[in-house]
């Protein structure tokens, strides 16, 4: 008789926030990451994070100040950062590698992630602090409010008829020409396609106001909705 089965593997998409170290200064490093903290305590906490530096950081320290203010820290790209996270049992895991070639001819006229192929997740009800809804290989529609310390994430666009207080990310499977729509934008993070922006960039762009965020030139670009 075959052993009872003890693990089961199944695959389902993790929702992760790549952090990068721009500045090795420890003081800095602390003052930021509790800024953040203060500043977007439910978004923080319970974050699955991914840790990136190009220069030589105390990994365990900084470790140990992501972990105070709720962040998780799961794996380091490797690079200067691998043989620390080995010796603290972190995963390593290789830098991205992805290219994307355009087709030649004319320019595609498909809309923002046209290769989604399912029909929209449409989320009539509002979206609580703690909750998370993806919608896989899809749009997500939410007629209602996204509460702060909530999360959205969509391999397509993400349209949200109320206020966005909580975080939304599109483009999810690495879709570019996915896009944020929201009627009133308060968010504490949105990401497209993987590249993020914080709380704290996001002062003064849109607030309050309807508002779209896109990708242009490989960079994060918030602007008002008519």
């Amino acid at each position: 008789m075959p052993a009872k089965a003890a693990l089961e593997l199944k695959g389902r998409m993790l929702s992760t926030t790549r952090i990068r170290v721009v500045d090795a200064d420890p003081a800095a490093i602390a003052q930021q990451v509790q800024a953040l903290a203060g500043q977007m305590p439910q978004a923080l906490r319970g974050m699955a994070a991914v840790l990136e530096s190009d220069v030589a950081v105390d990994l365990a320290q900084l470790v140990t100040v992501l972990r105070a203010a709720g962040v998780q820290p799961m794996a380091v790209v490797d690079g200067p950062l691998a043989e620390s996270a080995r010796n603290l049992g972190l995963a390593v895991v290789p830098k991205d590698t992805r290219t994307r070639t355009e087709p030649a001819g004319p320019p595609a006229t498909a809309t923002p992630a046209a290769r989604v192929a399912r029909p929209a997740r449409v989320i009539t009800e509002p979206v609580r602090s703690g909750q998370q809804i993806y919608a896989e290989g899809a749009d997500l529609v939410v007629l209602s409010t996204i509460s702060a310390g909530a999360e959205v994430i969509a391999d397509g666009c993400i349209h949200v008829y109320g206020a966005l207080r909580g975080r939304a990310l599109a483009g999810a499977s690495g879709e570019p020409t996915a896009r944020i729509f929201a009627r009133r934008f308060e968010a504490e993070l949105v990401a497209v396609a993987g590249l993020y922006a914080l709380a704290d960039q996001l002062k003064g762009v849109a607030t309050g106001a309807a508002a779209q965020v896109l990708l242009q030139q490989g960079k994060l670009v918030i602007e008002p909705l008519a």
